[in-house]
């Protein structure tokens, strides 16, 4: 019962938290919004580029750019491609982890960021797997909810545990009903009340190329084989995972994947959290990304 007060008064702590200015840059896609904490930066300054998971968007790390522990570094939240507010791209391979890679590439770039850290959640840390071989200025990365795999049934099998069947048959769905749409969002902590309705609208925000066409292109087999890009690439990685996470088999990640050059040599579990660790526990998990920060940054 405890932990379950503090996790709820951890998740209405991050909704009270006030809502930083959204920006717009202009990619070969379409627009891409994200937050900025720091729009005045050099752009040597040390940058830590949060991206999101399926069916979320950059709401869901308010806790982040908004951090005191984060605050000597520039933050940037991006929306991917068809989510939150940024455009759907007209090209149907955008809706894929190298896809959403090139798309985040091209925003680093226009921005004209040098020094970055990219901290991923789900789809995110898969995109941010995509990047090591697209942006030399990436001098790290932390994933989270995120389990390094060769794109392929067998592969997605080890590093995934079986869902909510009512859920899953949502997922790569289209024209999602009212009711799907609360099934998906009551996964994700919506409980229908004020407070916890950006989960929901986030859904519906969702364009449907990044609702059909995403899902299948996994399905499909689209993206580098992460367990030889984590094999073999040099920078730090680090990884963050709840303790009490349903989505993804944290045993596989912890003895299973081969990492060179893995963080402290180990995963960091975070107690009292699941799949949305930097929500359900952002005091622990911002410490990490602080930690993390410092060792890369200064090497």
């Amino acid at each position: 019962m405890i932990k379950k007060f503090l996790k709820f008064f951890l998740f209405c702590s991050y909704l009270l938290a006030s809502e930083p200015k959204t920006y717009k840059t202009k990619i070969a896609c379409g627009e891409m919004a994200y937050w900025d904490s720091k729009p005045w930066a050099d752009p040597d300054e040390p940058t830590l580029v949060f991206l999101h998971g399926h069916l979320t968007n950059k709401r869901f790390f308010n806790s982040q750019i908004s951090s005191s522990a984060l605050r000597e570094y520039r933050i940037i939240c991006l929306d991917l491609p068809g989510y939150g507010e940024s455009d759907s791209p007209d090209d149907p391979e955008r809706f894929s982890w190298p896809g959403y890679a090139d798309s985040v590439a091209e925003v680093v770039q226009s921005l004209g960021l040098k020094n970055i850290i990219i901290v991923g959640w789900s789809l995110g840390g898969h995109v941010g797997l995509e990047l090591t071989s697209r942006l030399p200025q990436l001098k790290g990365l932390l994933i989270t909810g995120t389990p390094p795999i060769e794109v392929s049934a067998e592969g997605f099998s080890k590093g995934f545990r079986i869902v909510d069947p009512k859920i899953l048959a949502c997922f790569g769905k289209g024209n999602l009903t009212a009711e799907e749409t609360e099934l998906l969002a009551r996964g994700n902590g919506y409980d229908g009340s004020t407070d916890k309705q950006f989960i929901f609208d986030a859904i519906v925000q969702t364009s449907e190329g990044a609702k059909v066409i995403y899902p299948q292109s996994i399905l499909n087999g689209v993206g580098q084989n992460e367990v030889e890009i984590v094999r073999k690439w040099t920078h730090p990685i680090a990884v963050v995972a709840g303790a009490d996470e349903t989505l993804v088999n944290n045993e596989y990640i912890m003895k299973e994947v081969p990492f060179r050059n893995l963080w402290h040599k180990r995963v960091h579990l975070i107690q009292y959290a699941g799949h949305f660790v930097h929500m359900e526990q952002p005091d622990a998990f911002n410490e990490l990304v602080r930690e993390f920060a410092q060792d890369v940054f200064k090497n």
